[in-house]
């Protein structure tokens, strides 16, 4: 990285299009959105097809970003509408697809080049070995885990290839992201689809010095950097994210107003923009600011239990419910327009409502300042429920999004532009599957030799990019030129009009149902295919077990980087290596491979980076690494591992699904107590802990890396499938144990 402070790209949320517009208009560079399905926020409004049509047109023609959120993991029997999806994506140009699911970046690189990859916060990427591993994947931006800090950033920056992206404000998990199955686990509802019912944000009870004592032990304060933006500018930081894609118009556009003052802020005015955005901020209602995850000093703080988890500002409390009605006491201002939010005592939230009518002493107004006031509500509402403003009705500066058109998609074309002393040629590629062969044309040269410069390749591209009035889109000008040859810019500009004028009327329009038929078809008869694995193979059995623990003579005896002996016949790695113990981690593989260690479970993206270099390894994978279906099986094959554990969310179709499609041997975690959250937050409690359903879990710290883990009372035990290999984690649980829950397998993972 050079040494110049760059201005990074304010990256705002949209959870619909008037959102993204208010996000334009106040200052964003980009914006990040999704689709009805296969995003993280599943339940924002998201966009339709249309409207990202008309985004997509808006951007471009105002010179802004938009990247497609297509973010979660993907069951084996979703991948073809996704294939589906993302080729009429592909005919919007988006920025860049974020994507969590290392098959659908597969899939991209493999069928939809022209769409950049940006590997999401939910692949966990957290050191400079893990960005790496992702530009082997050709990923050419990597949303860091929220859980880095300022230090770590710096390093892993300056270690970089590739763009680095990082959330500067708004809500922040708990868990380390992509491996939290907190929700998932309670009620089926995986936050790693996108449909997360936050679980971390409710109150729970643990052993104290006092008997039980109730607090809200996960449940994070929001980021806020302003004050370190100066900071991650001199880093080389890409693009400063705020997260929201919930939130609406009146949300994003405060926090991007205040962005924007300290981005474009000279260091001599940061003092005085600071405050300034800080009062902007003031409108944007979300919980009480940290900086996350910056420092140790901040881990120690971002969870506070005493706190009630719940986003906006407190504006009073239920007085009654009855009749389609809501009478509600209000200790602060209330607008016709404004979101309200209610929160039970447990934590519990109900979804976001708009304010349509105020009634106070029996009449209709506008706003009311104090008192009793009655809403119209005919939701289930917990009994001492708060009311929290959430956002507030503004005046829009924005165009409305019924008046916007829709994009229009153009024939894109690849030029390869050749000159030589005699002669031009120009070949086009239309870059479709219905093109049966290239245009080309030519015409004589009578070039001299340049007396100080020849001809500039990048002036050659530049003036055949330009297409003028023609109805094309030019992707890429390769040009091939011959040394010391001079030609007028006259010259040039003539030339791409008599090009132009040959060539249009020869191009043939994209047919866009003929490309859908001949491409699309043929991407999904592909992922449709089922490679053939022997089934006669004899299965393999492993077990992980507590340090001097048996685990049996038939069954292959699985240990911990840390921990393993002479009777070890496989390492697992750890899932989180910070950047600075990634040298040691690196040494400590060595000293495994010299002591004749050849097979690893490998449980996150960096550890194929660090295993890379040795030959004759037979690698794994393990929790928390998903793999959902053939296509992700497919890319971990070709980065080096022999077979795959199928991701613990699961229902016995996925299972079955995966072992089909994948091309490698898959394994089934049969047996444990996996974690179901994982942070570097300080968590107040230890222990066996309880909600207020009475449902139980372990809360546990891990002396070895550092972090706080959450599992559940009762232990995972799945039947016996044929075909799998089986996997048995004795780490944290016993053989045999009375409370036993298959999770997912016997309902719908959704």
């Amino acid at each position: 990285m050079n040494n110049l402070i760059h201005t990074p790209e304010l990256l705002a949320p949209a959870g619909n299009l008037e959102t993204a517009l208010a996000a334009y208009v106040s200052g964003a560079d980009a914006v990040y959105c999704g689709l009805g399905k296969y995003n993280a926020r599943e339940m924002a409004e998201n966009f339709s097809f249309e409207d990202m049509s008309k985004l997509a047109a808006y951007a471009k023609k105002h010179d802004k970003k938009f990247y497609l959120t297509f973010n979660t993991l993907l069951k084996q029997n979703e991948l073809e509408e996704a294939a589906e999806q993302l080729f009429y994506m592909s005919h919007l140009s988006p920025d860049g697809v974020i994507v969590q699911d290392l098959g659908v970046a597969g899939m991209l690189r493999e069928y939809y080049p022209s769409m950049p990859v940006h590997a999401s916060t939910q692949m966990g990427i957290h050191n400079s070995a893990g960005v790496a591993a992702a530009v082997g994947l050709g990923i050419e931006r990597v949303i860091l885990e929220r859980q880095v800090t300022l230090a770590e950033l710096e390093q892993i920056i300056a270690r970089s290839t590739v763009e680095i992206e990082v959330f500067v404000h708004g809500a922040l998990c708990c868990s380390l992201s992509g491996k939290c199955l907190f929700s998932s686990w309670i009620g089926g509802w995986s936050g790693n689809r996108g449909r997360c019912k936050q679980p971390c944000r409710r109150r729970y009870y643990a052993e104290g010095a006092r008997g039980k004592q109730a607090g809200f032990y996960f449940s994070t304060q929001d980021l806020y950097t302003l004050d370190i933006i100066p900071e991650l500018k001199k880093m080389g930081v890409a693009s400063l994210k705020i997260e929201g894609r919930l939130k609406k118009p009146s949300y994003v556009q405060s926090v991007v107003k205040a962005y924007r003052l300290v981005i474009d802020a000279d260091e001599d005015q940061q003092t005085k923009v600071l405050g300034q955005a800080k009062q902007v901020l003031s409108g944007s209602f979300g919980r009480k600011w940290s900086h996350g995850f910056a420092t140790k000093e901040d881990m120690d703080t971002v969870l506070q239990p005493g706190n009630v988890g719940v986003s906006g500002l407190l504006i009073g409390s239920v007085q009654d419910i009855r009749k389609g009605h809501v009478k509600l006491n209000l200790q602060r201002k209330l607008h016709v327009g404004d979101r309200l939010r209610f929160q039970g005592p447990g934590g519990e939230e109900s979804s976001g409502f708009t304010v349509r009518t105020i009634e106070q002493r029996g009449k209709t107004v506008r706003s009311a300042l104090s008192g009793e006031v009655s809403l119209p509500f005919d939701r289930e509402i917990p009994a001492g429920s708060k009311v929290y403003k959430v956002s507030q009705s503004i005046k829009n500066n924005w165009p409305d999004p019924d008046s916007l058109p829709e994009y229009k998609a153009v024939p894109q074309l690849s030029l390869t532009v050749k000159i030589q002393r005699n002669l031009i040629s120009v070949q086009v590629d239309e870059g479709t599957d219905n093109s049966t062969e290239r245009l080309e044309w030519s015409a004589p040269l009578e070039l001299e030799d340049a007396k100080q410069h020849g001809i500039a390749t990048q002036e050659v591209a530049r003036v055949f990019e330009a297409t003028g009035e023609n109805d094309f889109r030019v992707n890429n000008v390769d040009v091939e030129c011959e040394d010391g040859l001079f030609m007028p810019p006259s010259l040039l500009k003539k030339l791409r009009r008599e090009f132009w004028s040959y060539i249009e009327p020869r191009i043939q329009q994209t047919d866009f149902e003929e490309v859908k038929f001949l491409q699309l078809n043929r991407i999904k008869a592909e992922l449709s295919k089922r490679p053939q694995i022997s089934q006669s193979k004899r299965r393999e059995i492993s077990c992980a077990a507590k340090r001097g623990q048996k685990t049996g003579t038939s069954s292959i005896q699985v240990d911990s980087l840390y921990s393993y002996s002479k009777q070890t016949q496989e390492v697992e790695l750890p899932h989180f290596c910070p950047e600075g113990v990634l040298e040691m981690i690196t040494e400590k593989i060595e000293e495994a491979v010299k002591a004749g260690i050849r097979r690893f479970r490998v449980t996150d993206l960096y550890q194929l980076e660090l295993l890379k270099k040795y030959k004759g390894l037979k690698i794994g994978t393990g929790f928390p690494l998903p793999v959902t279906n053939g296509q992700t099986a497919l890319e971990l094959q070709k980065m080096g591992v022999n077979r795959v554990q199928a991701w613990v969310e699961l229902d016995r179709e996925g299972f079955l699904d995966l072992q089909q499609s994948s091309p490698i041997d898959v394994e089934l975690y049969r047996y444990g107590r996996p974690s179901i959250l994982a942070t570097r937050a300080k968590v107040d409690a230890e222990g066996e802990i309880s909600d207020p359903r009475g449902r139980k879990f372990y809360v546990q710290y891990s002396k070895t890396d550092h972090l706080t883990y959450i599992f559940p009372y009762e232990v995972l035990s799945l039947p016996k499938l044929d075909a799998f290999d089986e996997f048995y984690d004795y780490r944290h649980s016993s053989k045999n144990e009375k409370t036993e829950s298959s999770f997912n397998y016997e309902t719908d993972f959704v």
